[in-house]
């Protein structure tokens, strides 16, 4: 009877235990949706700089969905997929990142700085791009319950588009032909999103 009501009581308390825990790391774990402009600056393009003093109206418009753990107070990491659309010249590219957050001020843990690095992995020839991507920046994040609040970013954004097709025509023989080449776009990033 005696070790009925021990075994009874230890499951008790392990249970409390881990709601507990699991509980506490809910409240850690939140998820953000994020929408960003990113004015293009310059890109290489096959050898070639373009850049807006030479009249290109470089913009894309990204979206991400990221979920975070707050590994400490200070520190957050995290994971994400994003839809990103590049125009003058256009690309879609689908990239998955990793996310560091670091708040550098301790007694002002509403403002960070962020890093997110990944790779466009889906491809399609002539429509999506796979290649690198790298943001850094700043952000600030308004909470207004645990799990809802405001998120505005301001940041340097990197993203090269791997495999491009460039057609041209041979002026000797007068035969199509097809080259591949990479770009790389540099921009400023502006983002705002929701926090769950």
């Amino acid at each position: 009877m005696k070790k009925r009501m021990f075994g009874r009581v230890a499951a008790l308390i392990a249970g409390m235990l881990l709601l507990q825990t699991s509980a506490a790391t809910a409240q850690r774990f939140h998820v953000v949706l994020d929408y960003h402009y990113n004015l293009g600056f310059s890109e290489r393009y096959d050898g070639e700089k373009l850049s807006r003093g030479d009249g290109y109206k470089m913009h894309g418009n990204s979206l991400h969905l990221t979920a975070l753990y707050d590994i400490t107070q200070r520190i957050s990491a995290g994971a994400g997929i994003g839809a990103d659309r590049y125009e003058e010249p256009g690309y879609n590219t689908f990239p998955l990142f990793g996310t560091f957050r670091y708040r550098p001020i301790r007694t002002f843990l509403d403002t960070y700085v962020y890093t997110n690095l990944g790779y466009g992995v889906f491809t399609r020839e002539d429509s999506i791009y796979p290649g690198w991507m790298w943001d850094a920046g700043v952000g600030y994040t308004k909470m207004f319950r645990k799990h809802f609040g405001l998120n505005f970013q301001v940041g340097y954004n990197l993203k090269e588009f791997h495999g491009q097709n460039f057609y041209g025509i041979d002026p000797d023989s007068g035969a199509d032909y097809v080259r591949k080449f990479n770009s790389v776009r540099h921009s400023l990033s502006l983002g705002v999103g929701l926090v769950f």
